[in-house]
């Protein structure tokens, strides 16, 4: 099962380089790039891109012995990126649609309105982007755009990121018998007890730790 996750993490980073650079081009031409709100979200974007190729390497860096010599990506990571990778991939698309906005839709109807006399000077005026950008530019990024999160092919891709390695219940049940099964949960707890162990209802219990009765106004 880990290395079906290692390839999708793998294959969702790509997709999402893909996806940022759109997004970035897109508010680029939409003359929006350096409002506050944009950046912002932009940089969301970013960092959830950031987060699924460091569980990507994770996998890879910290694999765990198999069989015959043979490694396993990293069953954490694995089980971290099959919850958290839906919710990444959700949120992106939610940010783009959000921020570039109706750029998605101010769109001509096919490629061949700029092969039409009567229509291309009406183009050229009214669908061309900022900063010089012309009409037939901004129309093909935003087009390739809303290929990618809009149609009903981006759809279908958002769909397969939800449920790629199960549902939504299931894959969170999987990280919670991986750390059962790990010894991580009864570590945790052991943790916490030995943090409880350590104080009672009059103060500290450990000679390392030191009481304030000598300061305190409450007696």
């Amino acid at each position: 099962m880990p290395r079906a996750f290692l390839q999708g993490s793998t294959r969702l980073g790509v997709k999402l380089d893909f996806i940022a650079g759109l997004f970035l081009k897109a508010t680029e031409v939409a003359g929006t790039r350096g409002f506050r709100g944009v950046e912002a979200n932009l940089g969301e974007v970013i960092a959830l891109r950031n987060m699924i190729w460091s569980l990507s390497d994770t996998m890879a860096h910290t694999a765990v012995p198999w069989t015959n010599r043979y490694v396993l990506p990293s069953t954490e990571a694995a089980l971290a990126y099959t919850v958290l990778a839906p919710e990444a991939y959700v949120q992106v698309k939610n940010l783009i649609e959000k921020t570039v906005a109706s750029s998605l839709i101010y769109l001509n109807s096919h490629a061949r309105d700029f092969e039409t006399p009567e229509l291309r000077p009406y183009l050229d005026r009214f669908v061309r982007g900022s900063g010089g950008i012309p009409a037939l530019e901004r129309v093909k990024l935003m087009k390739l755009l809303w290929d990618a999160v809009g149609t009903e092919f981006g759809g279908r891709h958002e769909l397969y990121e939800i449920n790629y390695a199960g549902s939504h219940e299931e894959i969170r049940r999987y990280a919670l018998f991986g750390a059962m099964a790990s010894g991580d949960a009864d570590r945790w707890k052991a943790f916490a007890e030995t943090c409880m162990a350590e104080y009672d209802t009059k103060g500290w219990t450990v000679p390392d730790l030191v009481n304030g009765d000598d300061v305190s106004v409450v007696h």
